[in-house]
Parts: structure tokens; C-alpha cells; sequence
């Protein structure tokens, strides 16, 4: 019996539509720009700052683009962890044994940093989710603890369409 949980970020935009709102965004803010531009003579700073807007929100576009294409699955079987950390760089497994393993999530530093989840195991500590909201992660913790237990306790693995 094994239980796997896909996890990834949150992006309805796709590229075409992302380069769509870009496109109009910066033709219907131009137009003001311009037109306050004619309305007062000396009003050529607006164009900068219409050149530093529009590059903002290109660069935020690009790194929600990039983003889009990582994701996490975990494999619970009854006696491993398995996570794949899928992004643009490649690949990455790491292996728990499940019998050892335990999950924490991790209160924040400040209100200004997310919690961290973490699934730990002979020293070593890896995060899931990171890219998931607050009310995500407590979800996943609470479902992951049940599905994993604290160190020597492997509670067994019942079929669950969560």
C-alpha cells in the first residue's frame, strides 16, 4: 500500500495570457503617460517611472513563469518517504525511512516568514511545500503526520482520497 500527494505552486496564468496582460497593461498605462506627458510640459519624469513599473512587473511575470514548472510528489509506502523536487534545474530525490522519519512544522521566526515544513530523519531535514499558504501547510502537516507518525511508530497506511 502506498500514498502519494502531488504538490505544486498555485499558477493559473499561462505564458500566452501572462504576455497578453503584459502587453495591455503597458499600452493602456503608456496612454496615460503620454497624455499626461502633453498635459504638462515638464512632465517627462512620468515616462521613467512608467519605464521602471512596467520592467517591475515584467520581472514579476518571469519569475511567476519560471516558477510554474516546480513541483513536489511524495510516495509514502510502509517503509519509506520518498520526495521529488521537480524544478527548472532538474531533479531531486531524497529517502527516508519511514519507521524514523518524523514531521514538524516549524512556527515562523517573525509574522513576516511562512512556517516551514519539514520532514526530518538521522539528521537531515528537508522541506515540503514551501510554495503552499499557511492554511496548505497546516493541512498537509496534519496529513502527513497522520500518515507518517512520530520516530518508531509507523501507523499503517489506509487508503485515504483526500
Amino acid at each position: 500500500m502506498e500514498q502519494r500527494i502531488e504538490l505544486a505552486p498555485h499558477c493559473s496564468l499561462t505564458p500566452f495570457g501572462a504576455k497578453l496582460f503584459f502587453a495591455f497593461t503597458c499600452l493602456i498605462s503608456l496612454s496615460f503617460s503620454v497624455a499626461f506627458l502633453f498635459l504638462y510640459r515638464r512632465g517627462w519624469p512620468v515616462l521613467v517611472f512608467w519605464a521602471l513599473e512596467m520592467t517591475a512587473l515584467g520581472l514579476a511575470l518571469y519569475l511567476n513563469m519560471r516558477r510554474r514548472r516546480w513541483s513536489q510528489t511524495l510516495l509514502i509506502t510502509d517503509a519509506h518517504i520518498s520526495l521529488t523536487t521537480r524544478s527548472r534545474r532538474g531533479e531531486a530525490k531524497q529517502e527516508f525511512a519511514r519507521h524514523w522519519a518524523r514531521v514538524k512544522l516549524r512556527a515562523p521566526r517573525s509574522r513576516l516568514y511562512p512556517s516551514r515544513l519539514l520532514i526530518e530523519s538521522h539528521g537531515r531535514a528537508y522541506e515540503v511545500g514551501s510554495f503552499l499558504n499557511e492554511e496548505e501547510r497546516s493541512r498537509l502537516a496534519e496529513r502527513l503526520q497522520a500518515l507518517v507518525g512520530g520516530v518508531a511508530e509507523s501507523p499503517p497506511l489506509e487508503f485515504d482520497r483526500r
